[in-house]
């Protein structure tokens, strides 16, 4: 008896240890914590490089009722969220294909952590016919790795209009990255056909890490919170990670198109 009621009382104990590690995992790697959501990887770069960012663009979520965000005139808004933003809802689709040609969701954090809100607001973007992109986080270790994950973004969300890439942390450790993240690209092209295969990061990044890979891709989605428009070509430019958005009463990384393509350029 004494025997069997320690190694339950044992069994038990891992059982909760077990627990504990997989809900502080899941945890760190919800958007709860931004973990994993895109943006992430230039915020902590801009932490280490104040001079880098444009203080009228900075600062999540601090905005109550309008957006101190610096207004450009660049062109066509585009919006993009995750499971941070909560779950959408059937109104707020409907807005918001009244106000935006498509918007962007997050599809996973690597391969394994599926976006806890993908399936309730692709679902409801379908059903509404709003266009869709969605985004995986990348967190590849060699190009098999992003193989892999370009395959389960697919699998996920094989009605989204177009795909993208948010490869803002270098995870290679086996090969190098130029040569994975060109490996990603091929991998969903084949999957996905003629639908538009973007890659995503901010520039010190891209042109340190994985500046011949970018060539493998339809077009560059460039993060830099300034007011200014940047000259590098781009055909998105993500200007801020706190653009107030009525349509659902929060702050959001907001986007603009590109003078050089239209909306129809990325669903078409």
């Amino acid at each position: 008896m004494f025997k069997k009621a320690t190694y339950s009382i044992v069994c038990l104990s891992i059982m909760a240890t077990s627990i504990g590690a997989f809900t502080a995992n899941a945890a760190e790697q919800s958007g709860g914590s931004e973990k994993g959501t895109m943006g992430y990887g230039y915020q902590k770069f801009l932490e280490k490089h104040p001079n880098q960012q444009d203080n009228a663009t900075s600062n999540r979520s601090t905005f109550s009722g309008k957006s101190k965000v610096v207004t450009t005139n660049a062109g066509e808004r585009v919006l993009d969220i995750s499971e941070w933003q909560g779950n959408l809802t059937d109104d707020q689709v409907k807005q918001l294909k009244q106000d935006y040609d498509f918007i962007i969701i997050r599809g996973q954090y690597g391969s394994e952590y599926v976006d806890q809100c993908l399936a309730n607001n692709s679902s409801l973007l379908d059903k509404n016919n709003m266009k869709f992109g969605v985004y995986s986080y990348s967190m590849y270790e060699n190009a098999d790795d992003a193989r892999y994950e370009a395959q389960m973004l697919y699998n996920r969300a094989p009605k989204a209009s177009f795909y993208v890439n948010d490869f803002e942390q270098n995870t290679v450790t086996n090969g190098d990255a130029d040569t994975a993240t060109r490996a990603w690209a091929d991998e969903i092209r084949q999957l996905a056909g003629n639908k538009k295969i973007l890659f995503y990061s901010y520039e010190n990044f891209m042109t340190n890490n994985v500046p011949n890979a970018v060539s493998a891709y339809d077009g560059y989605w460039l993060a830099a919170y300034q007011a200014q428009e940047p000259t590098r070509e781009k055909v998105l430019w993500q200007y801020t990670d706190s653009y107030y958005a009525p349509e659902l009463n929060q702050n959001v990384d907001a986007s603009y198109i590109d003078s050089n393509v239209s909306s129809d350029w990325f669903t078409s």
